[in-house]
């Protein structure tokens, strides 16, 4: 019976503090003068003097404007603009130390926002940054359908698919008696997204990841000695070498989707073996030798590519590259082969946002894993920079499980959302046709330098 596919969403408040966004102050003196010189003008009435001109209640404390709720401002500014001689609001020192260098913190409040509440994150004020920056950043993408009077969106009559496929897609179909003969068996994702924990996440991590992708019927990639509970269809164990399988025949027969490391000879034949309805994903870094490799593993019969770079999004070649053009490269490379048809590429490193998985749909993969998100939903702690695979400076806490798989299922729920929406601005009602669509985009520096092209440039 067809169900239209829906995420239900909990309210999973953050189960540790977090230092204020906002430093607000008052010039205690003037704000004195203030309450006196208005206590005599409306005749001391109280409720008058000591109203509050803050929504929010960041002056409803005891001491008022003396000793502002910093945790309650958003940053309206509306205090400033009514009394700009006595308040000050800034971002906090605090605030700003939060992340590292690909991290912000307006990016980290970001997650931490979809992760509480799982609804779309939307600035009453309008957006100010910039429309221009690196990697993902530096791309745009089309919104011609959004002028239309009647767009579907989250909110509208008709219905937008998310579904993908993994596993290898037959060219042809050979007709038998009584069946259909070559016919592959894909494993459907309601949504192109799977997780993939970065290495020393704790046991609660672990557990919360699983629960959430059983609730949301995607994958949750971990190495196998890492595998927690009872074994699931929902788990991707990876497999580095030959031994690591030895004892855990249970989880094998029971994955759908297994990964392991294509360097390692004769390991995709053993595991076949050992178990047989299973799609097989290579896990391939991006590096020079990427697309010859994945070319090879392509012809040899594999039905998944896990292509991967750092946890900043840069490749492993000698001169890195943005995860985004490291895919159009090699998605290019498989089209002209004809065979890229045949295998799902999954790519993970550097999607921290929601915006980043159609753009890495777009660049031409099938879907994507996330990895430093969950933990930041999971309230991490950034202890240096987290672009080593190896050695991931974010610290994952002590956490319930049941509260982390609440606010995984609310952050993809807040993904599908923005990935409904932006494929409804698009007119695309299936995420499969978006990928490898470049025409879907443009690039800001392409941009740049068609539009100033021959221009002299004054230098001062």
């Amino acid at each position: 019976m067809y169900e239209r596919f829906h995420i239900g969403t909990k309210p999973s408040p953050l189960a540790y503090t977090l230092p204020a966004k906002f430093d607000v102050q008052a010039r205690k003196l003037r704000l004195a003068a203030m309450l006196v010189h208005e206590a005599f003008e409306f005749r001391f009435k109280k409720d008058v003097v000591l109203s509050r001109p803050c929504i929010y209640g960041v002056f409803g404390g005891r001491f008022g404007g003396f000793k502002p709720i910093k945790e309650k401002c958003v940053g309206c500014m509306r205090c400033v603009q009514e009394y700009p001689h006595i308040m000050t609001v800034k971002l906090s020192e605090p605030y700003k130390r939060l992340g590292d260098s690909y991290w912000t913190p307006d990016s980290i409040f970001t997650i931490l926002y979809e992760a509480s509440t799982g609804k779309i994150p939307v600035k009453g004020m309008g957006y100010k940054g910039s429309f221009g920056g690196e990697g993902f950043d530096d791309m745009w993408t089309d919104m011609s359908e959004i002028v239309r009077p009647t767009r579907d969106g989250v909110y509208g009559r008709e219905y937008i698919s998310t579904v993908v496929d993994i596993g290898r897609k037959p060219q042809s179909l050979e007709f038998g008696r009584d069946n259909v003969l070559g016919a592959v068996e894909t494993v459907p994702v309601p949504i192109p997204i799977i997780f993939d924990l970065p290495l020393g996440s704790n046991e609660q991590v672990l557990r919360a990841a699983s629960s959430a992708a059983a609730e949301l019927k995607t994958f949750s990639v971990a190495p196998l000695g890492d595998s927690s509970g009872e074994p699931s269809t929902n788990n991707v164990p990876f497999i580095s070498g030959k031994n690591d399988a030895e004892g855990r025949a249970e989880f094998l027969k029971k994955s759908r989707i297994i990964e392991y490391d294509p360097d390692k000879p004769g390991l995709r034949n053993k595991l076949r073996e050992k178990t047989r309805s299973v799609v097989f994903a290579a896990r391939l870094p991006l590096d020079d030798e990427v697309e010859e490799v994945a070319l090879q593993l392509v012809r040899e019969g594999v039905e998944a590519l896990h292509v991967y770079a750092d946890y900043h999004g840069m490749d492993y070649s000698r001169s890195p590259r943005h995860i985004a053009r490291a895919l159009k490269t090699l998605h290019g490379r498989l089209v002209k082969e004809t065979v890229r048809d045949q295998v799902t590429i999954i790519a993970s490193g550097g999607i921290t946002l929601a915006e980043h998985v159609p753009k890495a749909v777009i660049c031409g993969a099938d879907l994507v894993a996330v990895d430093t998100s969950l933990l930041v939903a999971l309230q991490a702690e950034f202890q240096g920079e987290t672009r080593s695979r190896t050695d991931c400076k974010l610290n994952p806490r002590a956490i319930d499980p049941a509260w982390g798989s609440q606010r995984i299922v609310n952050l993809m729920a807040s993904w599908h959302d923005q990935l409904v929406e932006i494929l409804s601005a698009m007119g695309i009602r299936d995420v499969r046709r978006l990928r490898g669509d470049v025409g879907r985009s443009m690039l800001d520096s392409e941009l740049r330098e068609q539009a100033f092209e021959g221009m002299p440039w004054a230098t001062v």
